[in-house]
């Protein structure tokens, strides 16, 4: 019978993966080449496949090394965590978030925490956009997420829909005097704004609507990663901008911001609970749940005459 593939093996080939060099892996794990090209041998035999691409050049992965370095950055960070726990008796749980979502979900998620599981698990935070929330969740580094979804779900990754949110427009108080009534592209276009990041989501979203309109891309003097920085930076300026509707609505509160009416909105965008297939259990499940349970408590009610759905 064939022998299991172990921690050491798992080790060898996420560093050569990493540094796609023997002599550079070797250094990092504190062996020799020999050994490690030894383990990886072995790491080889006991999975049937090839993993690497070895040429003067260095070593490359193959498909199943690529696969097989996944499943070790997965088993790597998760043992150190074992150590993290074994230290201070509390599971870190990582959790990735877009901007947009933390102010709708994450309080309420966290006043969910029932007292035994706030006792046992520590939550480490990550505010960033969607795709690099995807890209963390690939490399293993966080546990689940909530963001953005665009295209098609990787396939070692599960989601569930949270709710829809759409971006709205904005502008500062004071601001620019704005015309009652409804404002049609046209008439936001000759406003200088406040832009999303440019290649973030929200960025492209924003590009693609002055395309959809047929108007004229308005002129974006300022361009930031956070929405509160944006928020920061319109009242007193003829500068509009977008962003979540709870961000606005919590600044518009607070006597900063106004949201504008506009004809052409822009579209709804679904909000999903991401994490991988392998996720660790049942701690993962019970905080998808809890996320879940927060944001439903936390939706606003539609507006007068709206009747919510189901």
């Amino acid at each position: 019978m064939s022998k299991s593939v172990e921690l050491r093996h798992l080790r060898a080939v996420l560093a050569t993966a990493e540094t796609g060099s023997l002599h550079q892996a070797a250094a990092s794990l504190g062996t020799s080449q020999p050994a490690l090209s030894r383990l990886l041998r072995e790491a080889e035999e006991r999975m049937g496949v090839r993993l690497f691409e070895r040429s003067a050049l260095g070593s490359r992965a193959t498909a199943a090394g690529v696969l097989a370095e996944q499943v070790a950055r997965r088993i790597a960070a998760d043992v150190a965590r074992l150590h993290d726990m074994a230290s201070d008796g509390r599971w870190h749980l990582r959790v990735g978030c877009i901007p947009r979502a933390l102010d709708l979900v994450v309080p309420g998620l966290l006043h969910r925490l029932p007292g035994e599981l706030s006792d046992q698990v520590e939550i480490d935070l990550l505010e960033d956009d969607s795709l690099s929330l995807l890209a963390a969740l690939a490399r293993g580094e966080l546990d689940l997420a909530i963001l953005s979804l665009f295209g098609e779900m990787p396939s070692h990754l599960v989601s569930r829909k949270l709710y829809l949110d759409r971006n709205v427009f904005v502008c500062g108080v004071p601001g620019p005097q704005i015309p009652d009534g409804r404002l049609t592209p046209q008439a936001l276009a000759r406003h200088p704004f406040a832009a999303p990041a440019p290649g973030t989501p929200s960025r492209l979203e924003f590009d693609r609507y002055w395309q959809r309109h047929d108007v004229p891309p308005p002129a974006c003097r300022v361009a930031a990663r956070t929405y509160d920085a944006i928020a920061s930076v319109l009242p007193g300026t003829p500068m509009l901008a977008v962003m979540p509707r709870q961000v606005a609505r919590r600044h518009a509160g607070n006597g900063g911001l106004r949201i504008l009416d506009v004809a052409h909105p822009l579209p709804e965008r679904p909000i999903h609970v991401v994490w991988p297939r392998q996720a660790l259990q049942p701690v993962t499940d019970q905080l998808i749940g809890l996320i879940q349970s927060a944001q439903a408590g936390s939706r606003p009610p539609p507006p007068r005459g709206q009747r919510s759905r189901t």
